[in-house]
């Protein structure tokens, strides 16, 4: 997460608003009409477009004006950093520039914007964008990249192309044999993966799907070795399951999910952009899939197993810049956190966790088969009733 700088942009050309996203990849685009246009802007070598073009495009209600944020609200922006400087805040303008969180709503869709920031909300859940959304004369500007690969197939997944049907679930839980992977007082992530992964194929398999684990013992299992089993096998879908840990921070806590970084796009937790970012990966070729696969599986999550957010992320690991075939890497929250080490040491908890991924799984499906929208953390709060409280899956 960094603050934008604001070097000046130059104004590149006017494009009609699905050609621009046409150009970039993103797919025939097959909803409303729109006779919109916007203006194209080259920023440190990066095309962006503003946020009311944005907001024109899905009929969202016109932005309101940026207004500089408060004292208060600068000091919140940096609490805990030695100097703004560890947030890439080097000159008064640019701190002048951020601004208060920016919300549109429309249709069913939301979206959720920081000037600044990298961090986004779409649909209730977090996203991290490729590039923060930068601030230039008045208006915030969104990386062209972040608007194709991120922003429209999140808001409208049902128009990703060459989405395939599924017929096999790969589950792959982390680490194992002498690989234990992050370890609590409870014991290690190899086996509270591996348990997840278990019940999660007994209920794939009375869904209707072949399931094929990675490891299905506690063996080691090269990380290369694990998507190759899914590039075999036509028709797959690949997830991996994990348990975070934090060496330096005992208080974090929550879900993230990562899917394949599109190319020229950072990893979520690079700070900078590199050249790696330019290099096609064999997952690139499904990254949107993968893009809508994760979406799936993290609404399910948080929707069912109610936890801090920590989004929806991109990276590059062996596992999902190897697999050509829609994969995700779910981080099932922190052993290092003694209230959630607690949590996963619960048999029901697990459980709870394993019926999750299985029900994202079977939204995933019913988006590649039927175009139907999958369910997002909204729908999932609204038939929540039924659910056990959290504190009841506390117990081992």
């Amino acid at each position: 997460m960094a603050f934008a700088h604001l070097t000046g942009c130059v104004k590149l050309s006017t494009m009609k608003l699905g050609c621009l996203l046409w150009a970039v990849g993103c797919g025939a685009l097959l909803g409303r009409a729109t006779a919109a246009e916007w203006d194209v802007q080259r920023c440190e070598g990066r095309d962006y477009v503003t946020l009311e073009n944005v907001a024109a495009f899905y009929g969202f209600p016109k932005p309101a004006p940026l207004t500089p944020p408060t004292a208060a609200e600068i000091a919140a922006m940096v609490v805990g950093a030695a100097s703004a400087s560890e947030f890439g805040i080097t000159t008064a303008a640019t701190l002048a520039a951020v601004s208060r969180t920016i919300a549109m709503e429309a249709g069913g869709l939301r979206l959720e914007v920081t000037p600044g920031l990298s961090e986004a909300s779409i649909n209730g859940v977090k996203q991290w964008l490729a590039f923060p959304v930068r601030v230039e004369n008045g208006h915030a500007l969104v990386s062209r990249l972040d608007l194709s690969k991120v922003i429209e197939p999140r808001l409208r997944p049902e128009l990703i192309a060459g989405l395939q049907p599924v017929t096999t679930v790969v589950l792959d839980p982390g680490h194992g044999g002498h690989d234990r992977g992050a370890s609590s007082r409870f014991g290690f992530e190899k086996d509270f993966a591996l348990d997840v992964a278990l019940r999660a194929r007994t209920a794939l398999e009375k869904a209707g799907y072949a399931v094929v684990l990675t490891r299905a013992s506690d063996i080691f299992i090269p990380l290369e070795e694990r998507p190759a089993i899914a590039n075999r096998i036509p028709n797959s879908i690949f997830v991996s399951i994990h348990f975070n840990s934090s060496s330096s921070n005992a208080d974090a806590r929550g879900f993230e999910i990562f899917s394949i970084a599109p190319r020229g796009a950072p990893a979520t937790n690079d700070w900078v952009p590199s050249e790696r970012d330019l290099r096609e990966e064999p997952g690139n070729a499904v990254e949107q899939p993968s893009g809508a696969l994760a979406g799936c599986v993290f609404h399910a999550l948080l929707g069912q197993v109610p936890m801090v957010d920590r989004g929806l992320k991109h990276a590059r690991f062996a596992v999902l810049r190897r697999c050509e075939r829609p994969a995700v890497l779910v981080e099932c929250g922190f052993v290092s956190n003694p209230a959630e080490s607690s949590l996963i040491s619960s048999g029901a908890w697990r459980a709870r966790i394993a019926e999750a991924v299985v029900d994202g799984v079977e939204n995933y499906r019913a988006l590649a088969e039927t175009k139907q929208r999958p369910k997002t953390l909204a729908d999932y709060r609204r038939s929540a009733a039924g659910h056990l409280p959290l504190r009841a899956l506390a117990v081992p």
